[in-house]
């Protein structure tokens, strides 16, 4: 057998051992030779009785090179940990994935069905169709539901916010189909906070599907519209309160806020600015009571806070804490 046949047979045997996955270097086989190049005669038995010696040998060499290889594949680990790091998500305490993962608002589409055109938002089982102005804080919004799948009969409307705060919106009887949906009833929905919520859908005490919004802070231009005309017409005519102002009035009126609790009344927070001819000003915040009678709305009253020493307290009676931000606020740069 030649040397160069009988250093393959070598490193097959080598491969067999736990030496497997180290490489063996041009100059590690070069050493190997310089070791069992023969001196003298009988080389062909010696060979044979040294095999084992030589595979030592052999792996004593490479065990020479294992720190090199072993500090470059723990440089690699260097290199690749921090890149590694950044493809796992941060969690929250418990392992939930982080906020901005979870509650990803419901797209909002367009759909064709029957030549009629709806738009919602959400997909399939649970879509609602509301105001394309979006929901506001502390203001009820007319919603839509469409269902598909199997639901009971009755279903119940849980909503949830990122702080954890959970509200019981009611149950509803789902009746027939609507659009492409199988089923489908009409609600009217308040959320006190802004910031995203979580509508869930419940059929038979279980979870059915779920609506992500989010809650605007202010008023919504539905109510600003609503609300606004009718009490500047208030002001204009109110003699109770505001009669030394006498009639003719320029008034200003900028919507602080707006509760909206149902459907026929609100209650409206602003900040009022009227002046006349005669040079008589008033300028305050005010809250009204707006009622709808049957066939309009109406401002059935409004309040002020009192002046003097009473004035702080009164404020706080009057106003929430949100409205009552926007009021110190607006104080200090009238």
């Amino acid at each position: 057998m030649d040397e160069n046949r009988w250093l393959t047979d070598l490193k097959e045997r080598a491969d067999q051992t736990i030496f497997r996955d180290v490489q063996f270097t041009a100059s590690m086989e070069e050493r190997v030779r310089q070791r069992v190049r023969p001196g003298a005669g009988g080389i062909t038995g010696w060979r044979k009785l040294a095999l084992p010696g030589i595979v030592l040998t052999l792996g004593f060499l490479l065990w020479l090179g294992l720190p090199i290889q072993e500090e470059r594949q723990s440089a690699q680990h260097e290199v690749i940990s921090p890149q590694q790091e950044t493809q796992i998500p941060s969690l929250l305490p418990g392992g939930q994935i982080v906020e901005a993962d979870l509650w990803k608002l419901s797209p909002s589409l367009s759909f064709t069905y029957d030549n009629q055109s709806f738009s919602y938002l959400g997909e399939k089982p649970v879509r609602i169709m509301t105001d394309q102005d979006g929901f506001y804080e502390g203001q009820t919004q007319r919603v839509i539901w469409l269902l598909n799948g199997d639901y009971a009969k009755k279903v119940e409307v849980v909503a949830y916010n990122t702080d954890g705060t959970r509200l019981s919106l009611g149950s509803y009887e789902v009746v027939d189909p609507l659009y492409d949906a199988e089923g489908h009833f009409p609600s009217g929905i308040v959320l006190p906070e802004p910031g995203k919520w979580k509508l869930e859908v419940r059929s038979g005490g279980k979870y059915f599907g779920q609506v992500f919004v989010e809650v605007k802070k202010g008023v919504a231009p539905t109510n600003r519209q609503l609300v606004g005309p009718i009490i500047q017409q208030y002001l204009e005519m109110e003699s109770d309160k505001l009669g030394w102002l006498g009639k003719q009035r320029e008034i200003h009126v900028e919507l602080l806020g707006v509760e909206a609790p149902d459907a026929a009344k609100r209650t409206v927070y602003a900040w009022v600015k009227i002046t006349n001819s005669n040079s008589s000003a008033l300028s305050s915040p005010m809250a009204f009571q707006i009622v709808y009678n049957g066939n309009a709305y109406r401002v059935t009253d409004f309040q002020m806070p009192e002046d003097g020493s009473n004035y702080q307290s009164s404020l706080q009676k009057l106003f929430p804490p949100k409205v009552l931000e926007q009021v110190h606020n607006r104080s200090k740069t009238k």
